[in-house]
């Protein structure tokens, strides 16, 4: 009997429990991140869709103005031609230098890394008999892991719910 109870002592260290806390506490982690970045990517998203729009409005009335002006209408139609030109290339200017398309781009794959890095570890978490050593290599991989995806993506801030 004594010998049963001294190993699973030896399987069992004191700090598993710590350590099966800390993935828990990283997951968690893992998860307010991966929800602020598509919160991110969304927002942004949708900015650049509406950017777009408003440019390409602008460049149809534009165009449609242009054409316009060939007949003989009235001087108008040339400064409608001419505002709206200088609009869309003032919000394609704008479009460009703010770089949204980066910031989707780079909030959709930081989601994306995120949500693989926790369903990885929750079913890895999961399975039963992860030994201490196991724990010790996961612990080991989720730091890796979350070092590289932190290192490609844009920062975030991660709210507090009070």
């Amino acid at each position: 009997m004594n010998n049963e109870v001294e190993l699973k002592l030896i399987e069992t260290p004191d700090n598993y429990s710590g350590k099966i806390k800390l993935v828990k506490d990283i997951l968690e982690d893992i998860k307010k991140k991966k929800k602020e970045h598509y919160k991110l990517f969304a927002r942004y998203k949708k900015i650049n869709t509406l950017v777009k729009s408003v440019i390409n409005s602008l460049n149809s009335v534009s165009v449609c103005s242009m054409v316009l002006t060939f007949t003989p209408i009235s001087p108008a139609v040339m400064i409608v031609a001419l505002s709206c030109t200088s609009l869309s290339a003032l919000t394609s200017a704008v479009h460009s230098s703010s770089d949204i398309e980066g910031k989707v781009h780079s909030h959709n794959t930081s989601y994306l890394q995120y949500t693989d890095l926790y369903r990885d570890v929750s079913a890895r978490l999961l399975r039963n008999g992860m030994s201490s050593s196991d724990l010790d290599n996961l612990l080991s991989e989720i730091n890796d892991r979350v070092g590289l995806i932190e290192d490609q993506s844009l920062p975030v801030t991660i709210r507090q719910n009070n």
